[in-house]
C-alpha cells in the first residue's frame, strides 16, 4: 500500500514539473537595446502644451553571434516607455512591437538594422527623461505555452532635454497697464522698457505692465521669459502705436507724381500735410498712402524744397509727428 501510495505521488510530482510554465529568458539572448533619435531635433523637446510625438530608431544588440544555434526568441517583442525626472515611467507606444523577420540581423552578426518607431509623450508628463526600451518573451519553448513573460529593461536610454515654451496671454498694445499670464513660465522680465514702462509681478502666473511718463511716451517693449538659457519674448505696444518713417522719393522733377507711404507699430489713425503750395493733396490726406501732385517749375527757377508731414495718432490718443523732404527740380 505505501509503494502504491509513493508511485502515485512521483507521478503527481513529475506532472506539476511539466507542466511550470519556462519562459525564455531573454536577457539570456538580448545584451541591449539602442535607441538613436530619428532627427537630432529631437535631443531638445519644447513643450508647448500639447502631446509630443516623434520617430526614434530602435536595434537590438545580441550576446552571440546569429545563427543557427542562436536564434530570436519566439514571440520577442518591445516596448518603448518614457522616464522622466522625478515621474513615473510611461510608455509612449501603443502597442507592444514584435520583432518578427525585418528584425533579424545577418547570420554571424550581433546587431539588428534599425528599424523606425513613433513614440507619443502625453503633456503631462513632459518632464526632462529618458527613452528606454523594455524587452520580453511570453513563450514557454518546452510547453509551447504563452504566458505573461517576464519584462527586462534596456540598458542603453536615449536622453531628451525639455525646455517649456511659454504662452502669453493678453493684448499686444497698451494705453496705461494690463496684467498679462504667462502660462509655463520661466525667469520673466520687461526689456527694452527704461522710461517706458514697468513690470510687477502678482504671482499665480501673473505680471502687470504698467505705461511711465506722460502722454507722449511710446515705443515697444518686449515681455520676455527665460527657460533653460533659452529667451522667448512677446512684443507689446505701449502707448497704442507711432510712426517710425515716412518711405518715398527724395527729389524729382515738378509736374510729376509723388506716392509716399508712412510706416508705424500698432493701430491708430494718420493725416498728411505739406507747407507748399507746390504741392497739390487733393487726391486724399489720410490712411498710410499718400499720393500727391506736384506744380510744374520753368526751367530758369531754382529747385524747391517742399516738406511732407505724416501725423499718427494711436488710438491711446499719443501723436507721433515726422517729415519728409522732397526737392523739385525745373
Amino acid at each position: 500500500m505505501k509503494k502504491l501510495i509513493f508511485l502515485i505521488l512521483s507521478i503527481l510530482v513529475t506532472l506539476c514539473a511539466s507542466a511550470q510554465v519556462n519562459l525564455v529568458k531573454v536577457a539570456d539572448y538580448f545584451d541591449d537595446f539602442e535607441i538613436t533619435n530619428f532627427s537630432t531635433y529631437y535631443d531638445t523637446i519644447y513643450n508647448n502644451g500639447n502631446d509630443i510625438t516623434m520617430s526614434v530608431n530602435v536595434r537590438f544588440k545580441l550576446k552571440k553571434p546569429f545563427g543557427t544555434t542562436n536564434l530570436i526568441p519566439n514571440g520577442s517583442r518591445i516596448a518603448i516607455y518614457y522616464e522622466p525626472i522625478n515621474g513615473n515611467n510611461i510608455r509612449t507606444t501603443i502597442n507592444e512591437i514584435i520583432l518578427d523577420g525585418q528584425w533579424q540581423p545577418p547570420i554571424g552578426g550581433i546587431y539588428s538594422p534599425y528599424r523606425q518607431v513613433n513614440v507619443t509623450i502625453p503633456k503631462e508628463y513632459l518632464l526632462s527623461g529618458n527613452l528606454r526600451t523594455y524587452f520580453i518573451s511570453p513563450h514557454d519553448p518546452v510547453a509551447n505555452y504563452w504566458g505573461y513573460g517576464i519584462s527586462v529593461a534596456a540598458k542603453s536610454s536615449r536622453k531628451l532635454t525639455v525646455v517649456n515654451v511659454p504662452n502669453f496671454i493678453g493684448p499686444s498694445q497698451l494705453c496705461s497697464e494690463v496684467t498679462y499670464t504667462i502660462e509655463r513660465p520661466g525667469t520673466v522680465s520687461l526689456v527694452n522698457a527704461a522710461g517706458i514702462a514697468t513690470l510687477t509681478a502678482l504671482g499665480n502666473n501673473q505680471w502687470k505692465v504698467s505705461r511711465i511718463g506722460g502722454s507722449s511716451t511710446n515705443g515697444t517693449v518686449k515681455l520676455r521669459s527665460t527657460v533653460a538659457g533659452k529667451s522667448f519674448d512677446y512684443d507689446i505696444v505701449i502707448g497704442g502705436g507711432y510712426a517710425t518713417s515716412i518711405q518715398g522719393p527724395s527729389s524729382g522733377h515738378g509736374g510729376e507724381m509723388f506716392e509716399f507711404t508712412m510706416e508705424y507699430v500698432g493701430e491708430g489713425t494718420i493725416k498728411w500735410k505739406s507747407n507748399s503750395t507746390l504741392v497739390d493733396m487733393s487726391f486724399g490726406d489720410t490712411g498710410p498712402n499718400l499720393l500727391i501732385g506736384t506744380v510744374e517749375l520753368l526751367q530758369n527757377q531754382k529747385n524747391q524744397e517742399v516738406l511732407i508731414e505724416g501725423i499718427f495718432t494711436s488710438n491711446c490718443g499719443v501723436v507721433t509727428q515726422i517729415n519728409k523732404k522732397l526737392i523739385l527740380n525745373p
